[in-house]
């Protein structure tokens, strides 16, 4: 468990890490989400950013390996992107994903501390059995 003295940012920080380790993990080998080529260093990224849709900064179905090259520098890639997650995690999954999107982008949200505390240790959980 974490110290009180960590402020939520803190907190929000720490739990990025172990989340897009265990994406890094649960997406290792699998080709980048968004050019689809294979054997590149995968990193954890968004589909909504973070930026303006904070309440999926953590959401597993809005997370996914993407080569840094897409992640960081091609502004085309949620193309591929879009197509290649709807074909991962179907067409339900999908659509919800959008509308928690939706949700967020018209009323924000906001983590609470115990939130981020759950999800700190739900990430160290998926990293554990992905290790094991």
């Amino acid at each position: 468990m974490m110290k009180k003295s960590k402020s939520l940012p803190q907190l929000k920080i720490i739990c990025q890490d172990f989340c897009n380790k265990y994406i890094r993990l649960r997406d290792q080998g699998k080709p980048c989400i968004s050019c689809g080529q294979s054997g590149k260093v995968l990193q954890a990224g968004h589909y909504y950013p973070v930026q303006g849709y904070d309440g999926l900064r953590y959401d597993e179905f809005n997370i996914s390996g993407e080569c840094s090259g897409c992640n960081c520098f091609d502004e085309g890639h949620l193309i591929g992107y879009g197509e290649n997650l709807l074909k991962r995690i179907g067409n339900e999954e999908f659509e919800a994903l959008k509308n928690r999107a939706a949700e967020y982008k018209k009323n924000g949200y906001k983590f609470s501390r115990s939130e981020i505390l759950e999800k700190i240790k739900y990430f160290k959980e998926k990293i554990k059995e992905l290790n094991s």
